[in-house]
């Protein structure tokens, strides 16, 4: 019972905002409605208003030369998978291999990586080594370079060459 007089006076008010009333006081069954004020043509604010829509009007948006605002900025450009098969020196990522030996001085170099399996492979140049497509580009005495190459999302092509070094005699992993 408590509850019922409770509601009552909480509900009923707020009947007199949801109606509005007649001329003679009493509740109609439409929604009140005030109209709004249009600015005067004298008004600045009018003037400043109107200039404002009209300079929005004559801009049009040229996306040439401009990225792609919903592609990730975040993501690789050139890293997309395809199908072309790897070889066992791809498997692991560069980093992951240590060079281990080099033969030079022949026409054809050849340098030996051991993977983090410690299974030995064999490259010469143009061999294609690591996870990133990376290519032996050149091969020394005392280093093997590889270079990777990626694309940027703007489409600019950065080439990253890196150096494998033989180890001292003291740096020897057993």
């Amino acid at each position: 019972m408590l509850r019922l007089l409770l509601l009552t006076f909480l509900v009923l008010p707020g009947c007199d905002m949801l109606f509005g009333e007649d001329e003679e006081g009493g509740s109609v069954a439409t929604p009140s409605r005030t109209k709004a004020k249009a600015p005067k043509a004298g008004d600045a604010q009018f003037a400043r208003l109107k200039a404002a829509i009209a300079s929005q009007e004559d801009y049009v948006y040229n996306p040439i030369g401009k990225r792609d605002p919903y592609r990730s900025f975040l993501s690789l450009g050139g890293k997309i998978e395809d199908e072309t098969p790897r070889t066992p020196l791809q498997r692991y990522e560069l980093d992951e291999y240590r060079l281990v030996g080099i033969i030079w001085g022949i026409d054809r170099p050849r340098a030996l990586v051991e993977d983090p399996e410690r299974v030995g492979h064999v490259m010469e140049i143009g061999t294609y080594i690591g996870k990133n497509w990376g290519k032996v580009t050149q091969i020394t005495s005392t280093e093997v370079v590889v270079t990777e190459e990626y694309q940027t999302i703007d489409g600019e092509l950065v080439v990253n060459p890196i150096r494998m070094t033989m180890p001292v005699n003291g740096d020897r992993v057993q």
